[in-house]
């Protein structure tokens, strides 16, 4: 019995002087980052105004397409739509234009300042875009195309 005292007598100061030399330091880690203002277009639907007949008088030949775009929450934006408003065929040029409204009646800028707003979320924002052939061009039978830029600016 007096061997089994001193065994457990003997681990207890030992695991006693395990304990005391165990020690532990703490300090606090910071993590940071910086959130960028930002804008990007995410997709472009193109405009196809089908088929267009330049012996009708009326404007009958309209057009719908959309882009996709999506800020940082929070941050202003500029949209706006550059470029030539013409469709060629290698040879003869077609004129149309760009408007935001399905009426037609408020045309895409073509340049900043255009159409201004605040991102209330990252959520992605789709914008029509509405287009119309004027009537009567005089053109020749062709396929026409034509490319303007889709810009969001920040």
């Amino acid at each position: 019995m007096k061997k089994l005292m001193l065994i457990v007598i003997g681990l207890v100061i030992i695991l006693s002087t395990v304990s005391a030399i165990a020690q532990t330091d703490t300090t606090a880690l910071t993590a940071s980052a910086t959130v960028m203002g930002s804008c990007r277009l995410t997709s472009v639907t193109n405009l196809d105004f089908g088929t267009y007949d330049p012996t009708n008088p009326v404007n009958d030949d309209d057009g719908v397409g959309d882009f996709t775009f999506r800020c940082t929450r929070g941050t202003n934006y500029d949209l706006y739509i550059s470029g030539v408003r013409t469709m060629t065929d290698g040879t003869d040029t077609l004129n149309y234009d760009l408007y935001q409204d399905i009426g037609r009646a408020t045309v895409w800028a073509a340049a900043s300042p255009g159409t201004t707003g605040i991102s209330a979320n990252n959520a992605p924002n789709t914008t029509n875009i509405y287009g119309r052939i004027p009537a009567l061009q005089d053109v020749q039978a062709g396929a026409y195309s034509g490319t303007v830029t889709v810009t969001v600016e920040y």
